[in-house]
């Protein structure tokens, strides 16, 4: 990958929490409204396309003859939430809850949403995934939300 191509590594603090939750093992991605998801059952390493105005996170898995492509328009993304919240489709799990990481379009619209996958083993949430979930968000600023300014994860208030 070159920088010279328009491609490369993680080159601000979102793309960088992006970066960390690719590689933090299997994912949930859904899309928009919800109706769109995309499980990623290992790890990937994300590639970052263009300029810093108009950034893409680019995901291609599988070979030339059946592949999955995703890309993400990072420099549209206006805010990160943290979510730990009840398990949205009760009453088929009642008591359970749901980790992730939501980013924020430009009218405060959930765009994208990833969230922690095989959580529960049984009824008993999975200690080790919390922990990571937890460490996350702590690198990450230790809050709920973040507003997105040039890359940078800042406070709502600031």
């Amino acid at each position: 990958m070159s920088e010279s191509a328009g491609i490369s590594g993680p080159a601000s603090e979102l793309e960088q929490l992006i970066a960390d939750l690719s590689q933090s093992g299997p994912l949930v991605f859904v899309f928009g409204d919800g109706l769109t998801t995309a499980h990623l059952v290992g790890t990937t390493t994300p590639v970052f396309r263009g300029p810093a105005d108009r950034r893409w996170w680019h995901v291609e898995l599988g070979d030339g003859a059946t592949n999955w492509i995703m890309d993400v328009r990072v420099d549209e993304i206006t805010g990160v939430r943290f979510v730990r919240a009840p398990y949205p489709f009760r009453p088929h799990f009642p008591g359970q809850e749901v980790l992730g990481v939501d980013f924020l379009g430009p009218g405060g619209d959930k765009v994208l949403h990833c969230g922690v996958h095989d959580l529960y083993d049984g009824e008993r949430m999975r200690p080790e995934k919390l922990a990571a979930w937890r460490a996350l968000r702590e690198r990450y600023g230790d809050r709920g939300e973040s507003r997105v300014d040039q890359g940078a994860l800042r406070s709502p208030a600031a």
